[in-house]
């Protein structure tokens, strides 16, 4: 890319979309963090870990329901929170902002890594939650329709940031390890070179 502007860009403009590109990743991070959080407490309700507590209706004996595990009625409760609108939509668009928008960033391939790991998590607990969900009998069918449904959006995003991830352009950020021991001509361009080929 030219450091020179176009004559029809003001000096002004070309500096803020210069600020806007150098904060493209700290935002992508910020976002991933975030949903990384969400996904975090949600997974900590699900598995009553650390006194995280899920929003569950009192069943069982005595209670207004028939007696269903305590898993069945926390994964019936979490569920939604793990193909949440934000959960699916931060990762994706993080990958947007560092491999889409300008051109890929410096460290383009880390943020979408990254964010095929939140989205792959979030993903897995959701199966787990619907899953466990559907053992307690303690849903409607229509229930499950959305949520798989959610789910199948979630495996799409999923679907995209690996493509992103597994394109020739994030391809060409892989670090490459080059022998530091080895003489030059065992390099690429090095005189054996043409001779091997």
């Amino acid at each position: 890319m030219s450091d020179q502007l176009g004559a029809d860009v003001p000096s002004g403009t070309a500096h803020a979309w210069d600020t806007v590109r150098r904060v493209r990743e700290p935002v992508a991070w910020a976002a991933l963090v975030l949903t990384a959080f969400y996904v975090v407490v949600s997974a900590c309700q699900l598995f009553n870990l650390s006194d995280a507590k899920a929003p569950v209706p009192i069943a069982g004996p005595g209670g207004p329901g028939p007696a269903l595990s305590a898993f069945a009625l926390r994964a019936s409760a979490v569920a939604p929170q793990f193909t949440d609108a934000l959960v699916i939509a931060l990762p994706v668009l993080s990958v947007v902002l560092v491999a889409f928008s300008g051109g890929l960033t410096e460290h383009a391939r880390p943020v979408v890594q990254a964010a095929a790991v939140v989205q792959a998590v979030a993903l897995v607990l959701g199966v787990i939650s619907v899953a466990g969900a559907a053992g307690g009998h303690y849903r409607t069918g229509t229930w499950f329709i959305l949520e798989v449904t959610e789910l199948a959006i979630a495996a799409t995003a999923l679907i995209f940031i690996g493509a992103v991830l597994w394109s020739r352009e994030m391809g060409s950020l892989a670090p490459r390890f080059e022998d530091l021991g080895g003489d030059d001509e065992d390099y690429e361009g090095g005189p054996d070179s043409a001779e091997r080929d």
